[in-house]
Protein backbone atom coordinates (compact mmCIF):
# COMPACT_ATOMS: atom_id res chain seq x y z
CA UNK A 1 0.00 0.00 0.00
CA UNK A 2 1.31 3.42 -0.92
CA UNK A 3 0.74 6.40 1.35
CA UNK A 4 1.27 9.88 -0.05
CA UNK A 5 1.16 13.20 1.72
CA UNK A 6 2.27 16.55 0.36
CA UNK A 7 3.23 19.23 2.86
CA UNK A 8 4.88 22.61 3.03
CA UNK A 9 7.45 22.97 5.77
CA UNK A 10 7.67 26.48 7.19
CA UNK A 11 10.82 27.37 9.10
CA UNK A 12 12.47 30.63 9.95
CA UNK A 13 13.74 31.29 6.42
CA UNK A 14 12.21 28.60 4.22
CA UNK A 15 8.96 27.95 2.41
CA UNK A 16 9.52 24.93 0.18
CA UNK A 17 7.61 21.88 -0.88
CA UNK A 18 8.21 18.31 0.25
CA UNK A 19 6.26 15.16 -0.37
CA UNK A 20 6.77 11.77 1.22
CA UNK A 21 5.49 8.51 -0.25
CA UNK A 22 5.51 5.72 2.34
CA UNK A 23 5.77 2.59 0.24
CA UNK A 24 5.89 0.18 3.18
CA UNK A 25 6.67 0.16 6.89
CA UNK A 26 10.39 0.27 6.04
CA UNK A 27 10.67 2.01 2.66
CA UNK A 28 9.66 5.37 1.27
CA UNK A 29 10.56 8.17 -1.13
CA UNK A 30 11.12 11.79 -0.13
CA UNK A 31 10.83 14.53 -2.74
CA UNK A 32 12.10 18.06 -2.04
CA UNK A 33 11.62 21.11 -4.26
CA UNK A 34 13.29 24.46 -3.53
CA UNK A 35 12.77 27.75 -5.34
CA UNK A 36 15.04 30.75 -5.77
CA UNK A 37 13.38 32.58 -2.88
CA UNK A 38 14.46 29.78 -0.54
CA UNK A 39 18.19 29.94 -1.18
CA UNK A 40 18.90 33.38 -2.73
CA UNK A 41 19.21 35.26 0.61
CA UNK A 42 21.98 32.84 1.63
CA UNK A 43 23.76 33.33 -1.71
CA UNK A 44 23.59 37.13 -1.41
CA UNK A 45 24.99 36.94 2.12
CA UNK A 46 27.85 34.67 1.04
CA UNK A 47 28.76 36.91 -1.93
CA UNK A 48 28.80 39.93 0.38
CA UNK A 49 31.15 38.08 2.75
CA UNK A 50 33.43 37.07 -0.14
CA UNK A 51 33.62 40.65 -1.41
CA UNK A 52 34.91 41.75 2.00
CA UNK A 53 37.44 38.95 2.52
CA UNK A 54 38.61 37.89 -0.94
CA UNK A 55 42.20 38.72 -1.88
CA UNK A 56 42.07 39.66 -5.58
CA UNK A 57 44.87 41.32 -7.51
CA UNK A 58 43.84 44.78 -8.66
CA UNK A 59 41.35 45.35 -5.86
CA UNK A 60 41.89 46.71 -2.41
CA UNK A 61 41.02 44.34 0.49
CA UNK A 62 37.31 44.55 1.24
CA UNK A 63 36.57 46.42 -1.98
CA UNK A 64 36.09 43.55 -4.47
CA UNK A 65 32.89 44.26 -6.46
CA UNK A 66 29.99 41.86 -5.87
CA UNK A 67 29.59 41.46 -9.62
CA UNK A 68 33.14 40.13 -9.87
CA UNK A 69 32.53 37.64 -7.01
CA UNK A 70 29.29 36.56 -8.70
CA UNK A 71 31.06 35.95 -12.02
CA UNK A 72 33.98 33.99 -10.49
CA UNK A 73 32.36 32.15 -7.59
CA UNK A 74 28.62 32.46 -8.26
CA UNK A 75 28.03 28.91 -9.52
CA UNK A 76 29.92 27.16 -6.72
CA UNK A 77 28.21 29.35 -4.09
CA UNK A 78 24.84 28.55 -5.64
CA UNK A 79 25.52 24.81 -5.59
CA UNK A 80 26.59 24.94 -1.94
CA UNK A 81 23.62 26.97 -0.77
CA UNK A 82 21.04 24.93 -2.70
CA UNK A 83 22.46 21.73 -1.22
CA UNK A 84 22.58 23.28 2.27
CA UNK A 85 18.97 24.39 1.92
CA UNK A 86 17.82 20.99 0.70
CA UNK A 87 19.70 19.33 3.58
CA UNK A 88 17.99 21.57 6.14
CA UNK A 89 14.51 21.00 4.77
CA UNK A 90 15.15 17.27 4.46
CA UNK A 91 16.07 17.11 8.14
CA UNK A 92 12.94 19.12 8.94
CA UNK A 93 10.82 16.64 7.00
CA UNK A 94 12.35 13.66 8.78
CA UNK A 95 11.80 15.27 12.17
CA UNK A 96 8.22 16.31 11.36
CA UNK A 97 7.25 12.82 10.18
CA UNK A 98 9.21 11.20 13.06
CA UNK A 99 10.89 8.73 10.72
CA UNK A 100 13.34 6.21 12.19
CA UNK A 101 15.91 6.61 9.43
CA UNK A 102 18.48 3.83 8.99
CA UNK A 103 21.45 4.22 6.70
CA UNK A 104 21.65 7.40 4.59
CA UNK A 105 19.12 8.85 2.21
CA UNK A 106 19.88 7.51 -1.28
CA UNK A 107 19.53 10.22 -3.97
CA UNK A 108 17.75 9.40 -7.24
CA UNK A 109 20.43 10.40 -9.74
CA UNK A 110 18.03 10.10 -12.67
CA UNK A 111 16.06 13.07 -11.38
CA UNK A 112 19.04 15.29 -10.56
CA UNK A 113 21.31 14.48 -13.52
CA UNK A 114 19.71 17.07 -15.83
CA UNK A 115 20.14 19.99 -13.43
CA UNK A 116 21.57 23.13 -15.01
CA UNK A 117 23.19 24.90 -12.08
CA UNK A 118 23.83 28.03 -14.11
CA UNK A 119 20.30 28.65 -15.38
CA UNK A 120 17.82 26.71 -13.24
CA UNK A 121 16.08 28.50 -10.41
CA UNK A 122 13.88 25.69 -9.13
CA UNK A 123 15.51 22.43 -8.06
CA UNK A 124 13.95 19.06 -7.27
CA UNK A 125 15.64 16.19 -5.50
CA UNK A 126 14.23 12.78 -4.68
CA UNK A 127 15.58 10.24 -2.20
CA UNK A 128 15.00 6.61 -1.43
CA UNK A 129 14.43 6.34 2.31
CA UNK A 130 15.09 3.33 4.55
CA UNK A 131 13.31 3.21 7.90
CA UNK A 132 12.99 0.95 10.90
CA UNK A 133 9.44 -0.03 11.68
CA UNK A 134 7.73 1.45 14.74
CA UNK A 135 8.43 -0.27 18.06
CA UNK A 136 8.12 0.34 21.77
CA UNK A 137 10.26 -0.72 24.72
CA UNK A 138 9.07 -1.07 28.30
CA UNK A 139 12.10 -1.95 30.41
CA UNK A 140 9.98 -3.09 33.36
CA UNK A 141 8.06 -5.59 31.21
CA UNK A 142 11.10 -7.27 29.68
CA UNK A 143 11.51 -10.99 30.49
CA UNK A 144 13.77 -11.94 33.41
CA UNK A 145 17.40 -12.74 32.71
CA UNK A 146 19.51 -15.46 34.32
CA UNK A 147 22.58 -14.12 36.12
CA UNK A 148 25.13 -16.81 36.88
CA UNK A 149 27.58 -16.66 39.75
CA UNK A 150 30.57 -18.96 39.73
CA UNK A 151 31.35 -20.46 43.11
CA UNK A 152 34.96 -19.44 43.94
CA UNK A 153 37.51 -22.07 44.91
CA UNK A 154 40.14 -21.68 47.62
CA UNK A 155 42.76 -21.47 44.91
CA UNK A 156 40.93 -18.55 43.28
CA UNK A 157 40.58 -16.80 46.66
CA UNK A 158 44.33 -17.12 47.24
CA UNK A 159 45.02 -15.73 43.76
CA UNK A 160 42.71 -12.79 44.41
CA UNK A 161 44.44 -11.97 47.69
CA UNK A 162 47.84 -12.06 46.00
CA UNK A 163 46.52 -9.76 43.27
CA UNK A 164 45.24 -7.32 45.93
CA UNK A 165 48.56 -7.38 47.73
CA UNK A 166 50.24 -6.44 44.47
CA UNK A 167 47.59 -3.89 43.51
CA UNK A 168 47.89 -2.06 46.82
CA UNK A 169 51.61 -2.56 47.06
CA UNK A 170 54.10 0.23 46.65
CA UNK A 171 55.99 1.17 43.51
CA UNK A 172 59.66 1.15 44.36
CA UNK A 173 62.28 2.49 41.97
CA UNK A 174 64.98 -0.13 41.39
CA UNK A 175 68.40 -0.22 39.74
CA UNK A 176 68.08 -3.13 37.29
CA UNK A 177 65.25 -4.66 35.28
CA UNK A 178 63.83 -8.00 36.34
CA UNK A 179 60.69 -9.82 35.25
CA UNK A 180 57.40 -8.10 36.21
CA UNK A 181 59.09 -4.70 36.45
CA UNK A 182 57.76 -1.57 34.74
CA UNK A 183 60.24 0.16 32.43
CA UNK A 184 59.78 3.84 31.60
CA UNK A 185 61.73 5.40 28.77
CA UNK A 186 61.93 7.15 25.42
CA UNK A 187 61.49 4.94 22.35
CA UNK A 188 62.91 6.28 19.08
CA UNK A 189 62.83 4.93 15.53
CA UNK A 190 66.38 4.15 14.40
CA UNK A 191 66.03 4.41 10.62
CA UNK A 192 63.04 6.55 9.56
CA UNK A 193 61.95 6.65 5.93
CA UNK A 194 63.78 9.15 3.74
CA UNK A 195 62.47 12.65 4.28
CA UNK A 196 60.55 11.74 7.47
CA UNK A 197 61.36 12.48 11.08
CA UNK A 198 62.03 9.60 13.43
CA UNK A 199 58.96 8.53 15.41
CA UNK A 200 59.32 8.88 19.17
CA UNK A 201 57.20 7.66 22.06
CA UNK A 202 57.22 8.01 25.83
CA UNK A 203 56.97 4.30 26.54
CA UNK A 204 55.70 2.51 29.64
CA UNK A 205 56.68 -1.13 29.16
CA UNK A 206 55.34 -3.86 31.48
CA UNK A 207 57.97 -6.57 31.18
CA UNK A 208 55.36 -9.24 31.94
CA UNK A 209 53.87 -8.48 28.51
CA UNK A 210 57.16 -9.05 26.69
CA UNK A 211 57.65 -12.34 24.86
CA UNK A 212 59.66 -14.87 26.84
CA UNK A 213 62.32 -15.21 24.15
CA UNK A 214 62.76 -11.41 24.05
CA UNK A 215 63.03 -10.69 27.77
CA UNK A 216 66.84 -11.08 27.65
CA UNK A 217 66.94 -7.72 25.80
CA UNK A 218 65.56 -5.97 28.90
CA UNK A 219 66.97 -8.07 31.73
CA UNK A 220 69.62 -6.17 33.66
CA UNK A 221 68.97 -2.78 32.00
CA UNK A 222 69.75 0.19 34.23
CA UNK A 223 68.65 3.82 34.25
CA UNK A 224 69.97 5.69 31.17
CA UNK A 225 71.02 2.43 29.51
CA UNK A 226 69.93 1.67 25.95
CA UNK A 227 68.45 -1.30 24.13
CA UNK A 228 67.69 -1.81 20.44
CA UNK A 229 65.08 -4.21 19.11
CA UNK A 230 62.60 -4.89 16.31
CA UNK A 231 59.41 -3.15 17.45
CA UNK A 232 57.01 -5.88 16.21
CA UNK A 233 58.82 -8.84 17.79
CA UNK A 234 58.84 -7.76 21.44
CA UNK A 235 55.25 -7.94 22.70
CA UNK A 236 52.81 -10.82 22.83
CA UNK A 237 50.28 -8.79 20.83
CA UNK A 238 49.91 -5.55 18.88
CA UNK A 239 47.36 -4.47 21.48
CA UNK A 240 50.05 -4.72 24.19
CA UNK A 241 52.38 -2.60 22.05
CA UNK A 242 49.66 0.04 21.62
CA UNK A 243 49.09 0.26 25.37
CA UNK A 244 52.80 0.53 26.09
CA UNK A 245 53.08 3.49 23.70
CA UNK A 246 49.72 5.06 24.67
CA UNK A 247 48.52 4.78 21.08
CA UNK A 248 45.86 2.83 19.22
CA UNK A 249 46.19 -0.77 18.13
CA UNK A 250 45.83 0.35 14.52
CA UNK A 251 48.69 2.85 14.89
CA UNK A 252 50.87 0.26 16.63
CA UNK A 253 50.24 -2.16 13.76
CA UNK A 254 51.94 0.25 11.33
CA UNK A 255 55.19 0.47 13.30
CA UNK A 256 58.04 -1.48 11.74
CA UNK A 257 61.80 -1.74 11.99
CA UNK A 258 64.37 -1.14 14.71
CA UNK A 259 63.72 1.15 17.68
CA UNK A 260 66.01 2.32 20.47
CA UNK A 261 64.86 2.51 24.08
CA UNK A 262 66.57 4.88 26.52
CA UNK A 263 65.57 3.92 30.07
CA UNK A 264 64.42 6.75 32.34
CA UNK A 265 63.10 4.80 35.30
CA UNK A 266 62.47 1.24 36.50
CA UNK A 267 59.80 0.45 39.08
CA UNK A 268 58.82 -2.72 40.89
CA UNK A 269 55.74 -3.42 42.97
CA UNK A 270 56.47 -4.48 46.54
CA UNK A 271 53.39 -6.47 47.65
CA UNK A 272 51.48 -5.09 50.62
CA UNK A 273 51.47 -6.93 53.93
CA UNK A 274 48.37 -8.91 54.86
CA UNK A 275 47.38 -6.47 57.60
CA UNK A 276 44.67 -4.00 58.58
CA UNK A 277 45.97 -1.36 56.17
CA UNK A 278 45.44 -3.74 53.24
CA UNK A 279 42.02 -4.81 54.56
CA UNK A 280 40.87 -1.19 54.71
CA UNK A 281 42.15 -0.32 51.24
CA UNK A 282 40.79 -3.44 49.58
CA UNK A 283 37.28 -3.74 51.06
CA UNK A 284 36.69 -0.50 52.99
CA UNK A 285 37.68 1.00 56.34
CA UNK A 286 37.01 -1.27 59.33
CA UNK A 287 34.81 -3.61 57.28
CA UNK A 288 36.91 -6.62 58.32
CA UNK A 289 39.36 -7.00 61.17
CA UNK A 290 41.05 -10.34 60.66
CA UNK A 291 42.50 -12.51 57.92
CA UNK A 292 39.57 -14.92 58.20
CA UNK A 293 37.02 -12.12 57.77
CA UNK A 294 39.06 -10.75 54.90
CA UNK A 295 39.04 -14.11 53.10
CA UNK A 296 35.28 -14.39 53.53
CA UNK A 297 34.78 -10.89 52.14
CA UNK A 298 37.00 -11.66 49.16
CA UNK A 299 34.97 -14.83 48.58
CA UNK A 300 31.78 -12.76 48.44
CA UNK A 301 33.34 -10.24 46.07
CA UNK A 302 34.57 -12.96 43.73
CA UNK A 303 31.14 -14.54 43.81
CA UNK A 304 29.60 -11.28 42.60
CA UNK A 305 32.28 -10.43 40.06
CA UNK A 306 33.78 -13.67 38.83
CA UNK A 307 35.81 -12.89 35.78
CA UNK A 308 35.08 -11.39 32.39
CA UNK A 309 33.22 -14.48 31.19
CA UNK A 310 30.28 -14.20 33.58
CA UNK A 311 30.04 -10.42 33.10
CA UNK A 312 30.18 -10.78 29.34
CA UNK A 313 27.51 -13.48 29.37
CA UNK A 314 25.20 -11.32 31.48
CA UNK A 315 25.63 -8.39 29.08
CA UNK A 316 25.08 -10.71 26.12
CA UNK A 317 21.90 -12.05 27.75
CA UNK A 318 20.57 -8.54 28.39
CA UNK A 319 21.21 -7.53 24.78
CA UNK A 320 19.66 -10.75 23.47
CA UNK A 321 16.57 -10.18 25.61
CA UNK A 322 16.20 -6.66 24.21
CA UNK A 323 16.38 -7.91 20.62
CA UNK A 324 14.16 -11.00 21.14
CA UNK A 325 11.51 -8.94 22.96
CA UNK A 326 11.44 -6.00 20.53
CA UNK A 327 10.55 -6.97 16.95
CA UNK A 328 11.87 -4.39 14.48
CA UNK A 329 11.54 -4.63 10.71
CA UNK A 330 14.44 -3.28 8.68
CA UNK A 331 14.69 -2.40 4.96
CA UNK A 332 17.10 -5.25 4.31
CA UNK A 333 17.63 -4.80 0.57
CA UNK A 334 17.95 -1.03 0.96
CA UNK A 335 20.59 -1.43 3.68
CA UNK A 336 22.56 -4.04 1.73
CA UNK A 337 22.68 -1.71 -1.27
CA UNK A 338 23.64 1.21 0.97
CA UNK A 339 26.46 -0.80 2.60
CA UNK A 340 27.74 -1.77 -0.83
CA UNK A 341 27.85 1.88 -1.95
CA UNK A 342 29.40 3.47 1.15
CA UNK A 343 32.19 0.88 1.26
CA UNK A 344 33.17 1.85 -2.31
CA UNK A 345 34.38 -1.52 -3.54
CA UNK A 346 35.93 -2.70 -0.27
CA UNK A 347 33.30 -5.43 -0.02
CA UNK A 348 31.41 -7.32 -2.71
CA UNK A 349 27.80 -8.50 -2.62
CA UNK A 350 28.75 -11.91 -1.24
CA UNK A 351 30.64 -10.38 1.70
CA UNK A 352 27.76 -7.97 2.43
CA UNK A 353 25.31 -10.90 2.48
CA UNK A 354 27.56 -12.85 4.82
CA UNK A 355 28.07 -9.99 7.30
CA UNK A 356 24.57 -8.52 7.11
CA UNK A 357 22.94 -10.58 9.92
CA UNK A 358 25.53 -9.30 12.43
CA UNK A 359 25.13 -5.75 11.12
CA UNK A 360 21.33 -5.95 11.39
CA UNK A 361 21.56 -7.30 14.94
CA UNK A 362 23.83 -4.41 15.94
CA UNK A 363 21.55 -1.88 14.24
CA UNK A 364 18.47 -3.20 16.03
CA UNK A 365 20.33 -3.07 19.34
CA UNK A 366 21.40 0.54 18.69
CA UNK A 367 17.82 1.54 17.87
CA UNK A 368 16.51 -0.07 21.06
CA UNK A 369 19.21 1.48 23.25
CA UNK A 370 18.58 4.93 21.74
CA UNK A 371 14.86 4.57 22.39
CA UNK A 372 15.47 3.55 26.02
CA UNK A 373 17.84 6.49 26.49
CA UNK A 374 15.31 8.89 24.93
CA UNK A 375 12.41 7.63 27.05
CA UNK A 376 14.38 7.78 30.28
CA UNK A 377 16.55 10.86 29.62
CA UNK A 378 19.80 8.92 29.83
CA UNK A 379 22.61 11.33 28.97
CA UNK A 380 26.22 10.46 28.16
CA UNK A 381 28.94 12.78 29.41
CA UNK A 382 32.64 13.13 28.66
CA UNK A 383 33.48 11.62 32.04
CA UNK A 384 31.62 8.42 31.12
CA UNK A 385 33.69 8.01 27.97
CA UNK A 386 36.94 8.88 29.76
CA UNK A 387 36.19 6.33 32.48
CA UNK A 388 35.69 3.63 29.84
CA UNK A 389 39.20 4.27 28.49
CA UNK A 390 40.68 4.39 32.01
CA UNK A 391 39.00 1.13 33.03
CA UNK A 392 40.54 -0.63 30.06
CA UNK A 393 43.95 0.74 30.98
CA UNK A 394 43.50 -0.23 34.63
CA UNK A 395 42.80 -3.76 33.51
CA UNK A 396 46.00 -3.71 31.53
CA UNK A 397 48.23 -2.21 34.24
CA UNK A 398 46.38 -3.77 37.19
CA UNK A 399 48.97 -6.42 37.98
CA UNK A 400 51.55 -3.69 38.54
CA UNK A 401 49.47 -1.95 41.20
CA UNK A 402 47.52 1.30 41.11
CA UNK A 403 49.46 3.22 43.72
CA UNK A 404 50.74 6.37 42.07
CA UNK A 405 49.52 5.35 38.58
CA UNK A 406 46.07 6.98 38.47
CA UNK A 407 47.48 10.31 37.31
CA UNK A 408 49.42 8.61 34.53
CA UNK A 409 46.37 6.53 33.47
CA UNK A 410 44.18 9.65 33.43
CA UNK A 411 46.70 11.52 31.29
CA UNK A 412 47.09 8.62 28.86
CA UNK A 413 43.31 8.22 28.54
CA UNK A 414 42.75 11.93 27.86
CA UNK A 415 45.52 11.95 25.24
CA UNK A 416 44.03 8.92 23.52
CA UNK A 417 40.64 10.63 23.25
CA UNK A 418 42.21 13.92 22.17
CA UNK A 419 44.20 12.30 19.36
CA UNK A 420 41.13 10.30 18.26
CA UNK A 421 43.11 8.05 15.97
CA UNK A 422 41.06 5.60 13.91
CA UNK A 423 37.78 6.52 15.53
CA UNK A 424 38.89 6.10 19.15
CA UNK A 425 36.28 8.55 20.47
CA UNK A 426 33.46 6.85 18.58
CA UNK A 427 34.50 3.39 19.79
CA UNK A 428 34.69 4.33 23.48
CA UNK A 429 31.56 6.47 23.21
CA UNK A 430 29.64 3.46 21.91
CA UNK A 431 31.01 1.29 24.73
CA UNK A 432 30.20 3.89 27.39
CA UNK A 433 26.68 4.44 26.03
CA UNK A 434 25.94 0.70 25.94
CA UNK A 435 27.22 0.39 29.51
CA UNK A 436 25.07 3.30 30.74
CA UNK A 437 21.91 1.85 29.19
CA UNK A 438 22.67 -1.59 30.66
CA UNK A 439 23.22 -0.05 34.10
CA UNK A 440 19.80 1.57 33.82
CA UNK A 441 18.21 -1.71 32.72
CA UNK A 442 19.70 -3.48 35.73
CA UNK A 443 17.53 -1.23 37.93
CA UNK A 444 14.36 -2.09 35.98
CA UNK A 445 14.68 -5.71 34.79
CA UNK A 446 14.33 -8.87 36.87
CA UNK A 447 17.37 -11.11 37.31
CA UNK A 448 17.34 -14.70 38.50
CA UNK A 449 20.64 -15.50 40.19
CA UNK A 450 22.08 -19.00 40.19
CA UNK A 451 25.34 -20.22 41.68
CA UNK A 452 27.23 -22.74 39.54
CA UNK A 453 30.70 -24.21 39.38
CA UNK A 454 33.12 -23.39 36.56
CA UNK A 455 32.40 -26.57 34.57
CA UNK A 456 28.62 -26.03 34.57
CA UNK A 457 29.08 -22.38 33.72
CA UNK A 458 31.11 -23.26 30.63
CA UNK A 459 28.40 -25.66 29.42
CA UNK A 460 25.68 -23.04 29.95
CA UNK A 461 27.74 -20.41 28.14
CA UNK A 462 28.28 -22.70 25.17
CA UNK A 463 24.51 -23.21 24.84
CA UNK A 464 23.63 -19.52 25.19
CA UNK A 465 26.18 -18.29 22.65
CA UNK A 466 25.05 -20.92 20.14
CA UNK A 467 21.48 -19.55 20.08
Amino acid sequence: MVFSRKTKLETQNFLMETSFNQISSTNGRLRVTVDEADYKPAIDKKIKEYSKTAQVRGFRPGMVPKEYIQRIYGKSIKVDEVINTVSKVTNEAIAEKKLRIVGDLMPDNEISKDINWQLDKTFTFEYEVGMASDFTVDAEKLPSVKEYEIAPTEERINEAIEDLKKRFGKDVEVEEVEHDDMVFGKLTQVLPAEGEEAKTYEAVIPTAKIKTDSFHIFKGLEKESKANFDIQTIFESVRDLGFALATTEEDAQTLVGEYELVVNKITRVTPAELDQELFDKAVGPNKVNSEEEFRNEIKLIIGENYGRESIYMLEYSIDKTLIDSTPIELPDEFLKNWLLQINEGKFDTEQIEKDYPAFARGLRLDLIRNEIAKQNEIKLEYGDVLEEVKNEMRGYFGQYGYDGMEEMIDKMARNQLKENKDGTVRRYTDLAFAKKVREFLKTKMTFEKEVVNVEDFNKIAETIYAQ
